[in-house]
């Protein structure tokens, strides 16, 4: 993978931006590639000296890096910070890094966008769950029982003026969130089913994975820039337009963010690029 720098930014932050970025390999997994899109993984063995990512694009992910790095430094002392693991399971490798072991509270860091947080109502996301869990198996097969799982994001975006003036806002930039932990046996579900997943010829991905954000219909008054309804049924929608003539319907037409701006195997993509083809066409 080659990593431009068509903004200019400066060589240390390239630089850091391009350090840790290594292939995935045959037969042995990340948990980040365990729980990521089949797809991605295999376009990215496939076309790994082809692909090129800005560096621009990486630039939340070094602030995270840089707030692990100073965590882990300052990290108990009972405790296990990014602790680099690897289990053999089922003829392949399962590797990782955690965050923080503790007392039987496994941890993870996040830094986030308030928005995300506030989408999720406060319930940790699917992958979270998922990520979370791969590692609590990981340190019970190394004879480290897990009790307890949590996310701790920090929230980078975070705007002390709303803070109490809406219940669903935080009131710091800093939320915990419990996170399920399964049975080691619901783990190892999981686990079986995502290497078998992996193992798909030409797989492909849902719209979940794609990050499919559905089409709705807006219900204008007037010449507002914001909507006075919005809908996901576009029945629904005119017929509160009916009910006044200063309503007017506008359709704002679903996407896949993550294939639109996010994935960095969507130039090899061929079911994203048929898509787009058709949409081009109408």
């Amino acid at each position: 993978m080659k990593i431009t720098n068509k903004h200019g930014l400066p060589q240390a932050i390239v630089n850091a931006v391009s350090a840790y970025n290594y292939p995935p390999k045959e037969g042995r997994y990340s948990v980040t590639d365990l729980i990521s899109p089949p797809q991605i993984r295999q376009l990215k063995i496939k076309h790994w000296d082809e692909i090129e990512e800005d560096a621009s694009g990486r630039l939340w992910a070094l602030l995270g890096q840089a707030c692990h790095a100073v965590l882990d430094f300052t990290s108990p002392a009972d405790s296990m910070s990014e602790q680099k693991m690897a289990i053999e399971f089922e003829g392949v490798t399962i590797s990782g890094k955690s965050d923080l072991y503790h007392e039987g509270s496994l941890e993870d860091y996040k830094i986030t966008s308030t928005f995300s947080f506030l989408l999720e109502n406060g319930k940790p996301k699917k992958e979270w769950a998922e990520q979370l869990n791969v590692y609590a198996w990981m340190f019970t097969k190394l004879g480290k029982p897990v009790t307890e799982l949590w996310i701790r994001a920090i929230l980078r975006d975070f705007q002390a003026s709303k803070a109490g003036t809406d219940s669903n806002y935080p009131l710091i930039p800093f939320q915990s969130v419990s996170v399920p932990l399964w049975t080691l046996e619901g783990q190892e579900r999981y686990i079986r089913a995502r290497l078998e997943a992996h193992k798909a010829l030409n797989p492909t991905c849902s719209g979940e994975e794609r990050w499919l954000r559905v089409s709705s219909w807006a219900v204008m008054k007037n010449d507002n820039k914001r909507a006075f309804r919005v809908f996901d049924n576009k029945e629904q929608a005119e017929n509160l337009a009916k009910t006044d003539k200063a309503f007017s319907v506008a359709e704002r037409k679903g996407s896949y963010n993550r294939c639109m701006s996010y994935c960095p195997v969507s130039n090899f993509c061929s079911q994203w690029g048929k898509e787009k083809k058709e949409t081009e066409a109408i």
